[in-house]
């Protein structure tokens, strides 16, 4: 994810979140976004 780390979580649901959140606002997410979709996507599903 642009080189921001994160620590456990499911990869893939992960990514297919961020690319729906980028879709949505047409920006590039911050990095405590992207922190917080990867150590959390079961919950933002």
């Amino acid at each position: 994810m642009g080189g921001v780390e994160v620590a456990g979580g499911d990869g893939e649901l992960a990514f297919r979140l961020v690319q729906l959140c980028n879709a949505q606002t047409g920006r590039p997410l911050t990095d405590d976004e992207l922190r917080l979709i990867g150590g959390h996507p079961g919950q933002l599903d």
